[in-house]
């Protein structure tokens, strides 16, 4: 695995292999709800709903993840981004599925799955979940209808590959990025779940994206309306430098382009439209069949080298010490690795201002942190009240829930 990942970041730094060949995204997979009528829009979500009241939907949050750069140690799903209710992002998630179960006109609740990291997020999420009473997504018989599993691990390793020590005693070991979550659904048995449940289609969204529309009627009816087996709904670049790896081709196979990946002549160029060609920025938000979800292996994926401030001994050995500097590296996979395996992929454009909000930065950054998140929350109430007829007199800070919990 070392020497695989070595060898594939050598090769894209150097553009000698296969990899570094791009091709656009083909029209004939790509749809944009911008583009959609409220006929069109009301048919998908249509498609949607039925699945859901046969059991079919299941959504998937992938929470392995720690608020370290929000300055809050825990797991990010737990964090508040200050909207007036003091809702975390666990809450908002459960209220969102549970409100589209209600549309759909379902007996049932969409199952809800969460990945976490083995350890300490394991162990709060659980907990966290358990102290608010699941956040109220339970059956008629109480029972939580919200299922925790933990990805895998992979030791850390010195630039040379060998395996790096966090205390005297205990190897260093990190969580094996979130391409992880395919051995997790097969080996914990959350695969055997879903196919006993009767659910045919996952919806899997990241943590930390605060506006998320969690089983999105209209992205999963799209989807299943294509035929697909995966899907990515994405938000288009705001200009050639963001930061965000973008779906394409590479190799003639579907892939998720990171822009560290791309030289500057390819993610500048644009369509006759004057819309960026390499533009499609992936924010993490996949449809999979619970087939494609079953099939992938180990040998489908690639591992990335991460440098990252690794654990190492302390003198005594008897602890860890975080170092101030890198110190070795950690090899993860990325959940897109495989998307070269389907030629059925869906790809839907939504609307930035109402599809991505992610909670990165601390408070007080003005871009992905909890106040750019409250603002563009805040704005979508508004934008909701005006729509219904409202007059807003006082600009002040508004959110509405959709769960029926808080009528």
């Amino acid at each position: 695995v070392y020497g695989d990942a070595m060898a594939f970041e050598a090769a894209i730094k150097e553009g000698t292999t296969e990899a570094a060949v791009l091709e656009p995204l083909p029209t004939d997979c790509c749809g944009s709800i911008a583009d959609m009528s409220q006929e069109r829009l009301e048919e998908l979500e249509g498609i949607t709903y039925e699945a859901v009241r046969k059991g079919e939907v299941g959504a998937l949050v992938l929470a392995g993840g720690a608020g370290t750069r929000l300055g809050f140690n825990f797991p990010k799903g737990m964090f508040c981004v200050g909207l007036p209710s003091g809702k975390c992002l666990f809450e908002l998630f459960a209220d969102r599925l549970r409100k589209v179960a209600q549309l759909a006109g379902s007996d049932t609740l969409i199952p809800w799955y969460v990945m976490t990291s083995e350890g300490e997020n394991h162990k709060d999420t659980t907990e966290f979940f358990g102290q608010n009473d699941f956040f109220g997504y339970v059956n008629d018989k109480q029972e939580p209808q919200v299922f925790f599993f933990s990805q895998g691990t992979l030791p850390c390793m010195t630039e040379e590959g060998k395996i790096l020590l966090e205390t005297g005693c205990k190897v260093g070991q990190a969580a094996d990025g979130n391409g992880g979550i395919y051995a997790a659904c097969q080996k914990t048995g959350q695969l055997a779940q879903m196919k006993a449940a009767g659910v045919k289609y996952v919806h899997c969204f990241s943590v930390d994206n605060a506006i998320g529309k969690v089983a999105d009627p209209v992205y999963l009816g799209y989807c299943i309306e294509m035929g697909a087996e995966l899907g990515n709904k994405v938000v288009w670049k705001a200009e050639p430098g963001e930061k965000v790896g973008v779906v394409g081709k590479r190799g003639g196979k579907f892939a998720v382009i990171e822009y560290t990946e791309m030289n500057e002549e390819d993610s500048k160029l644009m369509d006759e439209n004057g819309k960026l060609v390499y533009g499609a920025g992936n924010v993490c938000n996949h449809f999979y069949t619970v087939e494609f979800l079953e099939g992938v292996e180990d040998q489908d994926l690639v591992f990335h080298v991460a440098r990252k401030k690794i654990k190492t001994p302390s003198e005594d050995g008897q602890s860890a010490v975080t170092p101030d500097v890198n110190t070795g590296i950690k090899l993860e996979s990325f959940i897109f690795d495989c998307f070269n395996k389907t030629d059925k992929m869906a790809v839907l454009e939504g609307p930035r201002e109402s599809e991505f909000s992610p909670v990165k930065n601390p408070v007080g950054n003005p871009t992905d942190s909890p106040d750019s998140a409250r603002r563009m929350l805040s704005d979508q109430a508004k934008s909701w009240l005006v729509a219904a007829g409202c007059e807003l007199v006082n600009p002040c800070l508004l959110y509405t829930s959709p769960s029926p919990r808080d009528s």
